[in-house]
């Protein structure tokens, strides 16, 4: 009778195990999907940026965004930026992160995505994208930044004069 009583224990615990594994892998499988389809998002944002469609990249911002900005000023603005950036060179991811919850913005499906980008005039500079899961299911921008280091910053380039 105890040996009986091992072995369905034995299988109970091996059985609970299994379950939890697969919920871990399927967990891993959504997470990269989520990761695949807003970065699918956010390489056709950047892409309209740099072809000066900006009223489409901006129609793909977050309906909080939109509420919150000015449509002219950000178009005025993005122009502005992308004229001081020149003409897109190339561009590669170099993080991707996943979260469920986000200081601020608090539980939802977020995506995080850093670029190392070259422009004409800004031959390193960073982008960094943060995407979020709308009601509708369809990935929105929700912030795009950027980082570059200036050579008028840097002591180690000597003025001409």
């Amino acid at each position: 009778m105890e040996i009986t009583y091992l072995n369905l224990l034995k299988k109970s615990i091996l059985f609970t195990l299994l379950v939890l594994l697969s919920c871990k892998v399927n967990a891993q499988i959504f997470k990269d999907k989520y990761i695949k389809d807003a970065t699918k998002v956010a390489n056709i944002w950047l892409d309209n940026i740099n072809s000066k469609n900006y009223g489409i990249a901006y129609s793909n911002y977050s309906s909080e965004v939109k509420e919150n900005s000015d449509s002219t000023y950000w178009l005025k603005a993005i122009d502005q930026l992308m004229n001081e950036f020149g003409s897109f060179e190339k561009r590669e991811i170099i993080s991707q992160e996943f979260k469920n919850n986000i200081e601020n913005l608090g539980d939802g499906f977020y995506v995080f995505i850093e670029y190392k980008s070259n422009y004409k005039n800004i031959k390193e500079c960073n982008e960094y994208i943060l995407l979020g899961q709308n009601d509708k299911i369809k990935w929105k921008i929700l912030r795009y930044d950027f980082s570059y280091e200036s050579e008028e910053l840097d002591p180690e380039k000597k003025s001409p004069n």
